[in-house]
């Protein structure tokens, strides 16, 4: 049976499967996605060929990931999600499941994909302990999660969790520290961590949010300067302080809990 939580997020998130598929029918916005895409993907070590992507939602992460890899993975907890992403890539691999009971064999994927799935969870070490179970020795997972480091974006989240039916309550960002805390918990060593997006993330990542680029003739040029903007920012100790998510990259500890 499903967990109070889990049954909070397919609810949620059947209501939403619309909306996200809307979210990225902009050349803008898929623009923004595809070079969020590009970050994660840019991580995955040579040869991986097992390849998971936990929280695939509507698949379009999924879909650009089975182009260079196509036997890859997708689970999600909403069918609905399911149904849109079947539309944009059919016969894609995708299975509904709760990524806090994961329907695998322990150490059957060489890469775990978390693009905003840890967030949606409440025992956040428990569903890394998983992600760690689904990896073979030498297999790596690579999230990207909302960052809260900045005091402002933390009070901009807080407030649009608690006021928008679009959010549940419970779903909230981290620090760096925090979510490197987390990782180690799991048994997780992380030594890749950056940030990312600033521009880009807030005026063409969400248009069914923030809709004001959506009205202005060039938005996907203006992305364009906005993507190389926010790389320059994201690559300085003192500006990445403005980046809305956190991109880490890990690997099980040697000798952890099996």
């Amino acid at each position: 049976m499903a967990s109070n939580n889990a049954q909070a997020q397919i609810e949620l998130h059947r209501a939403l499967a619309p909306r996200y598929a809307f979210r990225y029918s902009f050349p803008f916005s898929r623009l923004f996605q595809q070079d969020w895409h590009a970050e994660m993907m840019g991580h995955i070590p040579e040869g991986s060929k097992a390849i998971l992507d936990l929280g695939c939602g509507t698949g379009f992460f999924l879909a650009e990931l089975m182009e260079k890899h196509p036997s890859a993975v997708g689970l999600d907890i909403s069918f609905e999600m399911l149904q849109v992403s079947d539309q944009y890539i059919p016969g894609a691999k995708l299975v509904t499941g709760d990524a806090e009971r994961l329907p695998f064999k322990p150490g059957v994927f060489d890469v775990v994909f978390c693009k905003g799935s840890l967030h949606h969870t409440r025992d956040h070490v428990a569903f890394l302990k998983h992600c760690r179970e689904a990896l073979r020795p030498g297999g790596v997972l690579i999230m990207s999660e909302p960052c809260n480091d900045n005091p402002f974006i933390r009070l901009a989240r807080a407030i649009m969790y608690k006021k928008s039916e679009h959010f549940d309550v419970g779903d909230q960002g981290f620090t760096r520290k925090g979510v490197l805390d987390l990782l180690d918990q799991a048994d997780f060593e992380t030594p890749k961590v950056k940030k990312y997006g600033v521009l880009a993330y807030v005026f063409a990542g969400f248009p069914d949010h923030l809709s004001i680029l959506r009205y202005i003739p060039g938005n996907y040029w203006i992305t364009r300067a906005f993507l190389a903007i926010d790389r320059v920012l994201c690559a300085l100790p003192l500006f990445s302080l403005l980046g809305f998510h956190i991109v880490t990259v890990s690997h099980p500890k040697s000798g952890g809990e099996s």
